[in-house]
């Protein structure tokens, strides 16, 4: 009688290991979609990044300076005007007793030598020409901050499934391989494996947990969102090609990249400087009239008033200790600049050589994974069910099959991820996006 009741606990175990073994074989080949609201685009997180971050606001606010700074810098300097008294006598203290003696009014305008104030406008204009591009490179920043931070999130979170159902499925045959290690079936090394195992996904889950919430918060952050708002469902990444050889995208870089632009502006910055620091040879004029009114004589005889008028002007003779110097120190900061943009053409190249190598690779590995390993891996599972059914394999040989094919899976969706984040470091390096 006991023995007839173990074999048919037996054979109810045997039947719900054979039932949860299809499910998890259906669970592993299905496409995984979370119930609930509509998935929200990158673009969603994008435009509230560009709207309402507040560095570029920061930024903005720094090329309103400059414009008005460009309007200051070719302004005249204000004119100087005076009161005087001229050649009075200190015994008497009277305007009448000596001829030069008189009561002065006056004004004076400097003028620059010709061509310096449309200098001093350029060298501003072209700062403020920089900070244009300056701001436009930060949004392009931003924006593949933005997408990277996305395609690592709903990596996360597709693995974080994979991880999560597998987990629910193993616990049903850890709980099936207890029941029969209890009618004389199972071993307790089956079993203690089987927890063993369940305990290293439950680890895994919670790691994918954690960096969910990481990324979470820095995609809010980076949106210039609540940092504590709830993430919705993201779009589920796919393959992509990129048909793009690295001729074009070097020559999209030198096109569209906002920060080759804005060292191409310091550039032409330095040329001014070095245009302004060469007619810093030529003096500059000021041109002042003042008009004096003459009391009458002692007799009562009325002296005529007088009007004075000057040009003065700045004699540049200090050549080797400040006018020389000023134009070595101009050339220099010109060449910094065009260096500059030599390293920036040379570390760009690099790293769109990089790029897409890495994407090349990336894109083979997941075509590997989509269409080799995973489907020969969950055919080895199946195959491994049916064995293990029939007593021909032991559960340690199970468990393997059960997490090879979540390791597929898993490095599959990461693979994917990384795909979409080269592509957005891709768009930074170019300055555009790239569809």
């Amino acid at each position: 009688m006991k023995t007839e009741r173990r074999d048919q606990a037996s054979g109810t175990a045997a039947s719900r290991l054979a039932g949860v073994l299809l499910f998890l074989c259906a669970c592993f080949a299905a496409v995984y979609v979370t119930a609930g609201e509509a998935p929200v685009p990158a673009g969603y997180y994008i435009r509230e990044a560009l709207s309402g971050n507040p560095s570029l606001a920061s930024m903005g606010e720094r090329i309103r300076m400059k414009e008005n700074a460009a309007v200051r810098a070719g302004a005249f300097d204000d004119p100087k005007a005076w009161i005087g008294l001229s050649n009075v006598p200190i015994e008497t203290w009277s305007f009448r007793d000596e001829d030069m003696s008189g009561k002065e009014i006056g004004v004076s305008q400097m003028f620059p030598y010709p061509g310096k104030r449309k200098l001093k406008t350029d060298i501003v204009a072209r700062e403020r020409e920089q900070a244009g591009y300056d701001l436009e490179e930060m949004r392009s920043m931003l924006r593949s901050e933005v997408k990277m931070t996305y395609a690592e999130l709903a990596a996360v979170r597709r693995q974080a499934e994979v991880v999560r159902r597998t987990r629910d499925v193993l616990r049903d045959i850890v709980g099936i391989a207890q029941e029969l290690y209890s009618v004389g079936r199972g071993s307790q090394p089956d079993v203690l494996r089987g927890q063993v195992e369940s305990g290293k996904m439950r680890e895994m889950l919670l790691m994918l947990e954690n960096r969910e919430k990481v990324l979470s918060v820095r995609l809010n952050t980076l949106a210039a969102l609540p940092p504590d708002r709830p993430v919705p469902d993201l779009f589920e990444l796919s393959e992509f090609p990129l048909p793009f050889r690295p001729e074009e995208l070097m020559a999209a870089y030198r096109e569209d990249r906002p920060a080759r632009k804005a060292f191409r502006a310091r550039v032409a910055r330095g040329e001014a400087q070095v245009a302004m620091a060469r007619r810093e040879f030529y003096p500059d004029f000021e041109v002042s009239v003042s008009y004096m009114q003459r009391d009458s004589m002692p007799d009562g005889t009325k002296r005529s008033d007088m009007v004075t008028s000057m040009l003065l002007m700045n004699i540049p003779v200090w050549r080797k200790a400040k006018l020389d110097p000023a134009i070595r120190e101009m050339t220099a900061e010109r060449e910094m600049a065009a260096r500059e943009l030599d390293a920036l053409d040379l570390a760009t190249s690099n790293e769109i050589g990089r790029i897409l190598a890495t994407l090349g690779n990336r894109a083979a590995v997941a075509v590997l994974y989509r269409t080799t390993l995973i489907p020969q891996a969950e055919q080895s599972f199946r195959a491994n069910v049916e064995s293990y059914e029939v007593g021909k394999i032991d559960f340690p040989m199970l468990m393997d099959s059960v997490m090879t094919v979540l390791s597929f899976r898993k490095e599959y969706s990461g693979m994917v991820g990384e795909m979409h984040m080269e592509k957005a470091r891709l768009e930074a390096a170019v300055g555009r996006e790239l569809n």
